[in-house]
């Protein structure tokens, strides 16, 4: 993947700080009464949707009485680890619906957008008896046990289609959080070196044509060799990758606004031959170009199952 840990991190919290993620986030949360978290993948750490105020009552009971739940952490890494590609959905040992959806940049997953905790059926007599024993085995005690048990039967059941129609409307968020999180990692960020951020600024306003390494770190006044050092240091990229990256993004809007034919775009962005561009546009946008103008114009379902 183009970023390391840490500006992959730095990424995600920018995104979890942006203005358009705060709206989804609380649109969501409002609209369907459901917990919403962001999780890294690059340092997926156990989050049973804490910092949702819509957290279930019994998943937060399970994860403070005595500690966090094995039960639980070992259901969000089978969770993650099935989302990698495609949205999945997991009934929990509890008997509780969570779904997690991949936030992908380009064919790389960098993060889940996880929600659920809900029934989408009442459960049964049975089930509190086999998880009273289960609460049992855990070292809860009987009064501990009721108050959990009591939390588990109380928990919201949603009709099986009214939450697929929740998540659909959740990869529809995932689909636009993965277009600002392309500009996202384009801009300058604050940490950055100043000698970083105008070499992004001179690489920019020259997208178009062919600039030299040489040429950027006479530019800002460094040797080509710390320059290029510095640069994978702060954004996580290579010059080549920022440098394709954006050419892909004035291609995408290229793209959706034109008719222009492909390679048109291709040499209008900056790119040297077609096979250069459709080597790129598959890495940074996930799919071929031709594929990318189809999608535009196909319905909102086609398009989210192209995604899911």
């Amino acid at each position: 993947m183009a970023h390391s840990t840490a500006p992959a991190s730095h990424l995600i919290e920018s995104l979890k700080s942006s203005p358009f993620y705060q709206i989804c986030q609380d649109s969501f949360r409002k609209a369907t009464g459901l917990p919403l978290v962001i999780i890294n993948a690059h340092d997926a750490q156990f989050n049973p949707c804490h910092t949702s105020p819509n957290q279930n009552p019994f998943c937060r009971g399970l994860n403070l009485k005595h500690g966090t739940c094995e039960e639980c952490k070992q259901e969000q890494k089978l969770i993650l680890s099935r989302s990698n590609i495609q949205t999945y959905t997991h009934t929990c040992f509890a008997g509780l619906k969570e779904t997690s959806v991949p936030l992908r940049l380009g064919k790389e997953t960098i993060a889940f957008l996880k929600t659920g905790q809900v029934f989408t059926e009442k459960p049964s007599a049975t089930h509190a008896h086999d998880l009273r024993e289960v609460l049992a085995a855990s070292g809860y005690s009987k009064a501990e046990q009721t108050e959990a048990i009591n939390a588990h039967q109380n928990t919201p059941v949603f009709d099986e289609i009214q939450y697929r129609s929740m998540i659909t409307l959740l990869n529809i968020v995932s689909l636009q959080l993965a277009e600002l999180l392309n500009r996202l990692i384009l801009e300058s960020q604050p940490q950055e070196p100043e000698l970083i951020r105008k070499a992004k600024k001179y690489i920019t306003e020259r997208i178009d044509e062919k600039v030299s390494l040489a040429e950027i770190a006479c530019e800002v006044n460094v040797s080509s060799f710390y320059f290029c050092k510095l640069f994978k240091q702060s954004t996580g990229m290579t010059l080549t990758e920022f440098t394709n990256r954006h050419r892909i993004e004035l291609a995408k809007n290229e793209l959706q606004q034109s008719t222009k034919p492909i390679t048109e775009i291709a040499y209008e962005v900056g790119f040297q031959s077609l096979s250069q561009f459709n080597r790129s546009f598959c890495k940074f946008a996930g799919e071929s170009p031709r594929a990318y103008r189809q999608h535009l114009t196909c319905s909102g379902q086609d398009r989210l199952s192209h995604s899911m």
